[in-house]
């Protein structure tokens, strides 16, 4: 057998990659693998900020994870539901924003009806998050209610 390869033939060629702190995913500049752990920071801070109340808008004037916010989600926060009628068949507004993630997209959750909770990612442009609606409207389905 031939092993000359293994003595740095040319089938062998060394390959420098650059590791996401955070995530572990490999980039091929050192600027890259720091964009990702700074990105990967910034949502963190993003959701520490969306768990104390802020607002969509004030997030993103601190923490940049979106080019713009649609206006009407501009004052939106933890508090605020959304009607989405296709999930789990629910009339109601049940579902809230709980968490954004590190593609931008937000975790949206609530307990609308029969299955017990339910959730997706969503993006912001997304229809399903046209009419905010106050804390007031939130419906958690009662079978449920000693859950949340």
């Amino acid at each position: 057998m031939n092993f000359d390869f293994l003595r740095g033939g040319e089938i062998l060629e060394k390959v420098i990659k650059y590791r996401c702190s955070e995530c572990g995913e490999l980039f091929d500049t050192p600027e890259e693998a720091l964009a990702c752990e700074t990105r990967h920071k910034r949502i963190e801070r993003a959701n520490v900020m969306l768990r104390h109340g802020y607002t969509l808008k004030q997030i993103n004037d601190e923490c940049e994870i979106w080019d713009s916010i649609p206006k009407h989600l501009e004052n939106v926060n933890t508090d605020n539901c959304f009607k989405i009628s296709y999930w789990q068949c629910c009339q109601h507004p049940a579902y809230r924003i709980t968490r954004i993630c590190f593609d931008g997209e937000v975790n949206v959750r609530g307990c609308g009806s029969w299955s017990g909770y339910y959730g997706d990612h969503l993006k912001l442009s997304s229809s399903d998050l046209m009419n905010p609606r106050p804390k007031e409207e939130l419906f958690i389905d009662s079978r449920y209610t000693s859950k949340w």
